[in-house]
């Protein structure tokens, strides 16, 4: 059985985690010069929107698996670990960027830098969360 406090804290993660990565798909397909210009003071060129676009359809997917482990992980705990994963590669994506990318505005800082580690903690979360359930299935 998984700890009150964690069940608590799995909820809220995914449902922020859900919200962000649905507000980050909808900015890249519908608003990238805002992105653009909150991240870069900039206005996009050539191919940049295309891979933000790129970024977004990353974003949908995260989302989609984290609305589906929201609705099943109560039942079918093995979604947690489908979202530890989905929160494992975007910590390595949102490092990528932070990495390469040739300047930030002083939100862009403040907005990219967190993720990362929220990313690291959401990975621990949701497979301590597994470990729980498997554990409480097992006995």
């Amino acid at each position: 059985m998984i700890q009150s406090w964690l069940k608590t804290i799995i909820v809220i993660y995914l449902w922020v985690a859900l919200a962000e990565d649905t507000l980050l798909f909808f900015m890249s397909w519908f608003a990238p010069d805002l992105w653009f210009r909150l991240f870069h003071a900039t206005a996009p060129a050539s191919f940049d929107v295309a891979w933000l676009r790129r970024s977004g359809g990353q974003w949908a997917a995260f989302a989609l698996a984290q609305g589906i482990t929201l609705w099943r992980w109560k039942k079918e705990p093995v979604w947690l670990a489908v979202t530890a994963g989905v929160r494992f590669s975007d910590l390595f994506t949102d490092l990528s960027y932070i990495f390469s990318v040739s300047s930030l505005t002083r939100l862009g800082w403040i907005l990219l830098l967190p993720p990362p580690i929220l990313n690291l903690v959401g990975v621990v979360i949701m497979l301590l969360g597994y470990s729980q359930a498997r554990k409480s299935a097992a006995k």
